[in-house]
């Protein structure tokens, strides 16, 4: 049937304005839904820019090699890699629409007829055909859909980063943690042999008659509650070692003999305070925000792919085809048809309109969540921050008592000896000091692990230069390879475009 000619113009506009455009129009800004401080708070003092893998702050050697090794082997990173690469797959599965199906189809038979009064005749039949079908992209909604399986592919890597994010600070905080517990069986090594010679000393006195059994059985009872401590200490050591070993894809009990992990048994001073970005560079420095906003760009195009599913659709198929009895006239005669076909949905029970409402609620709730996920990273940089002050200056009071401590027992056991004060005095200020000196090692690595805490929420572009593991080994010592791993002198890398946004036509 022929169009009219008043209609033919107004059906090929609209044919034209549906071809490209999109009926949904998008979110066009990537900041969450929340007033962004202009900066923190931080403790007045020097500042010193944070290098650019953030554990190095701390000047280990031992952690950075075992880092390379958690980033290369850890099977949780590994499976982040391996999420990676399902929905690059998904996004290229959804960007194959945007092209036509094309389909080879080639076939040969022979039939054999052998009727009983005459003799058998064979007939051959040779066929070769070429189809294609395609979908009229009206609307963009393979395109937005295309689009949406690519920013949830990019939201899957952020996953990752977030992933070898995450692993850095656990490998940190068993680091300083086994730090810790060695230091502290050094220093209860010194605390026993000094209750074990005042032990001496005292029965000595009490062998001489100059001291009396209940001054022995007091630094009896100190030496045991000194001793008493070390089995707790020895199990948090050793099950650190084994959640360490399992990070690096090990076997618990394995680090032991471990020489090119082995660390200094002793804390490391506290680096000075880092150079703090602006709360609004978090969006670009922390992969758990990229994530977050990618998956609401990406739920923004879905609802414009809902509502395009309401919308007309068009397809094309074209085929072609050259058959004949003999291979070598085959392509003598063809065959040849094209259709095209409008699809209007009238009636669905209300199932694509429910589809778009669905797909709304999905933007509202990745929208909410962004925000609240930015809301949470603000509160964990402020809530190091306000911890160091205080952790700062708690770990300068317990060094002043330690002071005191020491000043005290001199005194304790120089009065004692002239028989001014009882032994229990004596036994009093040796528990203080060992108590405090313990606390001491406690507090400082607090406030290690809080500056690492502080460190790993302000994020970082080195994320970004991480690749998959080249080798499906875990054994394999990544140290050597320079590209497992980010090294302090990278370059900044460029900051991606945060959405693909789409705009009416």
């Amino acid at each position: 049937m022929k169009i009219a000619d008043p209609l033919r113009i107004p059906l090929i506009l609209a044919l034209a304005c549906g071809i490209g455009c999109s009926p949904h129009t998008m979110r066009d800004s990537d900041l969450p839904e929340t007033e962004i401080p202009g900066s923190f708070e931080a403790p007045a003092g020097p500042t010193v820019e944070a290098p650019n893998a953030w554990w190095n702050s701390f000047d280990e050697p031992g952690l950075d090699r075992t880092m390379q090794r958690a980033f290369e082997a850890n099977l949780g990173l590994r499976q982040a890699w391996s999420r990676l690469d399902q929905a690059n797959a998904q996004a290229t599965i959804a960007g194959a629409f945007l092209y036509p199906d094309i389909n080879l189809d080639a076939s040969a038979g022979r039939t054999r007829v052998d009727p009983a009064d005459r003799p058998a005749n064979s007939t051959d039949r040779f066929a070769i055909g070429l189809g294609l079908s395609w979908e009229l992209d009206l609307w963009k909604k393979i395109a937005n859909r295309a689009d949406a399986a690519s920013l949830i592919a990019r939201a899957s890597r952020a996953d990752a980063e977030q992933t070898a994010l995450l692993l850095s600070g656990s490998v940190v905080d068993l680091w300083f943690t086994i730090q810790e517990k060695q230091q502290l069986l050094a220093l209860l090594a010194e605390q026993i042999e000094l209750s074990r010679t005042l032990l001496e000393l005292t029965e000595l006195r009490y062998g001489q008659g100059v001291g009396d059994a209940l001054q022995v059985l007091q630094q009896r009872l100190q030496l045991e509650s000194v001793t008493s401590t070390l089995p707790e200490i020895r199990i948090t050591l050793e099950t650190s070692r084994n959640q360490l070993a399992v990070l690096l894809a090990r076997a618990p009990e394995s680090l032991e003999a471990d020489t090119p992990l082995a660390m200094d048994p002793t804390l490391p001073e506290l680096p000075p305070f880092p150079t703090l970005p602006t709360p609004r560079d978090l969006l670009d420095r922390r992969p758990d925000l990229r994530a977050a906003y990618d998956r609401v760009a990406a739920a923004d195009l879905e609802v414009a792919v809902a509502i395009a599913e309401m919308l007309p659709a068009i397809r094309l198929s074209l085929a072609g085809s050259f058959t004949s009895d003999q291979f070598s006239t085959l392509f003598d005669s063809t065959v040849a048809s094209i259709t095209g076909s409008l699809l209007q949905p009238v009636f669905d029970g209300n199932r694509r309109e429910a589809e778009a409402d669905r797909r709304r609620a999905i933007l509202d709730e990745r929208l909410d969540a962004f925000t609240e996920r930015f809301l949470i990273a603000l509160r964990e940089v402020e809530d190091a921050i306000d911890r160091e002050r205080h952790l700062v200056d708690l770990l300068r009071q317990i060094r002043n008592q330690v002071d005191l401590a020491n000043k005290t027992l001199a005194e304790s056991r120089r009065r004692f000896a002239n028989g001014q004060i009882e032994y229990l005095d004596v036994i009093t200020s040796i528990r203080a000091l060992q108590d405090l000196q313990r606390r001491d090692v406690s507090v400082q690595r607090t406030v290690l692990a809080n500056r690492a805490s502080l460190l790993l929420a302000l994020g970082g572009q080195w994320t970004r230069s991480l690749t998959p593991p080249a080798t499906s080994n875990p054994d394999q010592d990544p140290a050597a390879d320079p590209q497992s791993a980010p090294s302090d002198d990278d370059d900044a890398v460029a900051t991606e475009s945060r959405s693909l946004r789409n705009t009416d036509a």
